[in-house]
């Protein structure tokens, strides 16, 4: 059971009742989102909830000794508890490729050991909750905040069903509070989190979703049988297959939990109109992006300790998200890329501002700008995309095989294309301007409109519907 089922739909719906009917008893309130949390997760796979349990009791309790600063091992508790969180995260996620590289290391060195194959299964949401876990241990560590005095309500933290699979990844200060006193009396701009919802769903059903069918998915799979031309769409194409899949979940789950009365971090800002690569990471994947420049980037040095050392801070931080993405040669490349990236825009700014602070910024360098990071962006995400560092070689390589015949193009693919650049250029204004349309309405106009939009964006969608990418993670 996923966002974009109407099974969802029913659940939500039964949920958000009786959200707001038990507000006026906050504890079977907070039972009840506990539950709920927990039936949700279930559906995926029942086995997944022993990993979650485990992992909210283990912290809870971890966070509750290392603030006592009477505690004597606080500080072996809090690395024994990061390194704990990491174990369940490498175990389920890395496993494989560390037998792999093990075995394969010991090989060249004569020694011939074979690691016991496990049929591990990934968790889905796995990484975006030990994420909350791990930033929680610190931030207690730190005395930026205080325990959680309810395992209860650590326990709907961790597991928040809006939130669970994908994010945003929230913190603790910013979720634990709304639990407090039955948390909100009122939902927060009604229209406004509606219209995230039918943005999200338009996003993923019928942007993302038909040209990842339609040409990503098998232009990506077999470059070699497509033209030039077909691989050059086909990259652009999946710019905009990531964005409105990742950032359409974003929506659903910020509007979903914004109906409940929760307010969610922001998680996209109109990324790819960001003028270079230090200002995407700004405005991509901004809880992510957060958290490994508070949790990874800055504990290294971050730009404190010169600038090769920033340089080099830059480059680890990526190359780790990247291994984050996956456990492949790929992943990590594009991580690397990524740094690269982050590092040459970082040496441009400080030899710009020793040049001249007062130079007046033209309307052609800014073109220039978002036009040389978009590509970038655009081309980086091949070795994202493709299943393997070869075959994102490969598909390079086909890039500029002029040779082969343009095979025909639905001009539907183009036409939605073309949608998918208006949408990411103007989805602010969209979004205000389906706000103050329902505004207008009254209730039962409302109600039908809200019903209708939903069951055809449903229709519109294809007959097999992609999973959301970031599952994967």
């Amino acid at each position: 059971m996923t966002f974009t089922t109407f099974e969802f739909f029913l659940f939500f719906a039964v949920v958000l009742i009786l959200n707001w009917y038990l507000k006026r008893w906050p504890l079977i309130w907070r039972l009840f989102l506990f539950a709920s949390s927990y039936y949700f997760y279930s559906i995926l796979d029942v086995r997944f909830l022993l990993i979650i349990f485990g992992v909210s009791v283990f912290n809870f309790f971890a966070g509750k000794f290392i603030s006592e600063d009477s505690f004597k091992f606080k500080k072996i508790l809090f690395i024994y508890s990061i390194a704990a969180n990491l174990l369940v995260l490498g175990l389920f996620k890395y496993y494989d490729f560390f037998r792999v590289s093990i075995e394969s290391f010991l090989g060249k060195m004569g020694l011939a050991i074979s690691l016991p194959v496990l049929a591990i299964i990934l968790p889905v949401g796995l990484s975006f909750y030990i994420f909350r876990t791990i930033s929680y241990i610190i931030d207690v560590y730190r005395k930026k905040i205080k325990p959680c005095k309810s395992i209860l309500d650590f326990s709907i933290y961790v597991a928040f069903f809006p939130q669970l699979l994908s994010g945003p990844i929230s913190r603790a200060d910013e979720f634990l509070p709304q639990l407090e006193n039955g948390g909100a009396k009122e939902i927060d701009n009604l229209y406004g989190n509606v219209s995230l919802v039918l943005l999200g769903l338009f996003k993923k059903l019928v942007i993302s979703s038909y040209l990842a069918l339609n040409l990503t998915d098998d232009v990506f799979a077999v470059p070699q049988n497509h033209s030039s031309l077909a691989i050059f769409l086909a990259i652009f194409a999946y710019s905009l297959v990531i964005y409105f899949d990742f950032s359409g979940y974003t929506d659903l789950a910020i509007g979903f939990a914004g109906l409940m009365g929760f307010k969610s971090p922001i998680n996209f800002n109109m990324p790819y109109m960001s003028q270079n690569i230090q200002d995407f990471w700004r405005r991509w994947h901004i809880t992510l992006s957060n958290w490994v420049r508070d949790y990874i980037y800055i504990p290294l040095g971050g730009s404190r300790k010169g600038k090769i050392r920033q340089y080099l801070n830059l480059m680890i931080t990526m190359i780790l998200v990247g291994l984050w993405h996956g456990s492949a040669t790929h992943f990590i490349f594009w991580g690397f890329l990524q740094g690269i990236g982050l590092a040459v825009t970082h040496i441009y700014s400080d030899r710009k501002k020793e040049v001249s602070q007062t130079l007046p910024q033209k309307k052609w360098k800014n073109i220039l700008n978002w036009s040389l990071t978009f590509n970038f962006i655009s081309f980086s995400w091949i070795f994202f995309r493709s299943e393997t560092f070869g075959n994102g070689i490969i598909l390079i390589k086909n890039l500029f095989n002029f040779g082969k015949i343009v095979e025909p193009f639905q001009i539907y693919i183009i036409a939605v294309m073309a949608l998918g650049f208006l949408l990411f250029l103007f989805e602010k204004q969209i979004t205000k301007k389906l706000t103050d349309f329902q505004q207008k309405l009254s209730l039962f106009p409302w109600i039908t409109f809200v019903i209708l939009a939903i069951i055809l964006l449903f229709e519109l969608s294809p007959d097999i519907l992609p999973s959301f990418i970031y599952f994967s993670f």
